[in-house]
């Protein structure tokens, strides 16, 4: 990893350049949340002018992350025009959002992904499927470049692999991504402190939409196939914002039997995120690219504009041709 060209063509950006605006893809995850502050730190640390701008909401399991409120969400002007762009765990640009319309020309784009299907859009592209997690990437990157690992940014990276790899217990937990947990946890990350932020640790309205959630839990396909919806309706009962359901959708896979778990996310009437799991062979990221998504072989997502009825009708239709084809 060390030898990678890439590597030293970021490390060189990072260098010669002064002003980044730091990105990731809309509705961002604990991966791309962490990734993205590690990085930040690292870089103004080292003198330089950082922002992270991010479209959707910052779902409140990492708040713990972000207490400075770092991470805007809001298409306000820059404060600066930036040179560099990095844009991290998205495979493609327009997945970005509004974020697209605050990247000037002139600026030099850096692609740091682990997601397969990568369109490779950067100026400079480092994207290896084979990785845990972008945060992953980040601490090769962080130091062959000689930067210091502090605690903060220990902390933010180890809650990016932490978190993509559901507490390291995905089919993508690597030796690798493990010896890397363990060296930011020697740089002072603090596991049981960010497992229990992320995985023990919830708002009442996160718990109650959750419950309203799994109350939508249904199985067909002769088992093979479960899907449960966040609905406007049932987020509104809650109290709570579309971003607090961030993991829910590991439920769905949890079920005795079932090869597919789907979560259907009304984010309006007219727009629907669907998010994949799978198991025992079943391609998630081949399904999702049928509805041009994508993501990992157990994890993949898309979104559709549809009412949520049509919606479900349409991707339960192909799941159950796309398992007996497999």
């Amino acid at each position: 990893m060390n030898n990678s060209p890439e590597i030293d063509q970021i490390l060189k950006v990072m260098k010669e350049k002064n002003r980044f605006l730091i990105t990731s893809h809309k509705d961002p995850d604990g991966d791309s949340i962490g990734s993205q502050l590690g990085l930040y730190l690292a870089l103004v640390e080292n003198g330089k002018e950082a922002v992270i701008v991010n479209q959707g909401g910052l779902p409140g399991k990492y708040n713990f992350l972000d207490k400075a409120g770092l991470v805007r969400f809001a298409p306000n002007p820059l404060p600066f025009v930036p040179d560099a762009v990095i844009i991290l765990e998205c495979p493609q640009r327009d997945r970005i959002g509004f974020v697209e319309s605050l990247i000037p020309k002139s600026a030099v784009i850096v692609n740091i992904d682990h997601h397969t299907g990568n369109d490779n859009y950067g100026t400079v592209n480092f994207v290896d499927s084979t990785s845990c997690a972008v945060g992953e990437l980040l601490y090769f990157i962080l130091v062959k470049g000689g930067y210091n690992i502090t605690p903060a940014i220990a902390e933010k990276l180890y809650t990016a692999l932490m978190s993509d790899t559901g507490n390291f217990r995905f089919a993508s937990t690597t030796a690798r991504g493990m010896k890397v947990a363990a060296d930011l946890i020697e740089a002072g990350a603090n596991p049981k402190w960010i497992f229990d932020n992320v995985y023990a640790m919830a708002s009442p309205a996160t718990i109650k939409l959750l419950g309203h959630t799994l109350d939508t839990l249904t199985v067909v396909a002769n088992g093979n196939i479960s899907f449960m919806a966040v609905t406007q309706e049932n987020i509104s009962r809650a109290g709570a914002r579309i971003e607090d359901s961030e993991g829910f959708v590991d439920y769905s896979i949890a079920v005795i039997g079932v090869k597919m778990g789907i979560l259907f996310k009304e984010v309006n009437s007219d727009e629907i995120k669907i998010s994949i799991r799978s198991q025992n062979g079943i391609d998630a990221a081949g399904f999702a690219r049928f509805f041009d998504g994508g993501g990992h072989v157990n994890a993949a997502g898309f979104t559709l504009k549809d009412k949520l009825s049509r919606a479900i009708e349409l991707v339960l239709a192909r799941a159950e041709e796309y398992l007996r084809a497999a």
